[in-house]
Formats: structure tokens, C-alpha cells, sequence
């Protein structure tokens, strides 16, 4: 999978909370990718706008129904999602998801951030 990452707005550290959780939460995104969507191109972005911390995490693959996944069901699936969400939340953050089978997939996570 060809993978492209553009970063921008930035050149210091985050604090080491929130560096941590974004690392975690692209991981994770980055893994749902590998695992499900047979995407031949994933690009992410990251940069801060404003006073945000954002990425995006976008492919090109199978796509999904995100609102099927947002509930964790007895065979586990969702969970994933959940705990990128559960993440975010944790340092003030969202997550959003835009997809649809067929049509590829784009994660976007912000947070609350100043210079």
C-alpha cells in the first residue's frame, strides 16, 4: 500500500499527552486500513489549524457504514473505533468518519491545541 504523509503548521513537540494519543489513534487507523480495507493508497495529514491539532487519515479501499461500527456487537467488531473515539475524548478531542461501502474511507481527529 502506497502510503503518503504531509505535515504542516508546525515545527516544536506537542506535549507529550496529546503527541501520544494522535501516534495512537493514527496507529489504530492506520491498522484498520492494513486489516479491512484493501486500500492501494492511504495518505495522512496532519497540521495545526488555529488552535487544533488536526489529521486526517484517508484511503482509497473497500469503504464501510461507519454508523455499523460505532456500536461494539457480540463478535467485538467496532471497537476500534470506539477506542479512537474514546481516545480523543480524552484530551478534549473528536473523531469523525466519513465513508461508504465502495467508496474509501476518511478519519479525521482534532484536539484542542496552543502554540
Amino acid at each position: 500500500m502506497a502510503t503518503e504523509l504531509e505535515v504542516g503548521g508546525y515545527k516544536g513537540r506537542l506535549p507529550a499527552e496529546l503527541e501520544t494519543t494522535l501516534f495512537r489513534v493514527i496507529q489504530e487507523a492506520l491498522n484498520n486500513v492494513a486489516k479491512h480495507a484493501h486500500a492501494r493508497h492511504v495518505h495522512i495529514r496532519l497540521a495545526i489549524v488555529g488552535e487544533r491539532v488536526v489529521a486526517e487519515i484517508e484511503d482509497d479501499g473497500l469503504g464501510f457504514d461507519p454508523q455499523a461500527f460505532l456500536v461494539v456487537r457480540d463478535d467485538m467488531r467496532g471497537i476500534g473505533l470506539l477506542g479512537m473515539r474514546e481516545r480523543m475524548a480524552l484530551v478534549g478531542g473528536q473523531l469523525t468518519v466519513e465513508a461508504r461501502p465502495g467508496g474509501g474511507t476518511k478519519v479525521r481527529i482534532e484536539a484542542p491545541w496552543k502554540a
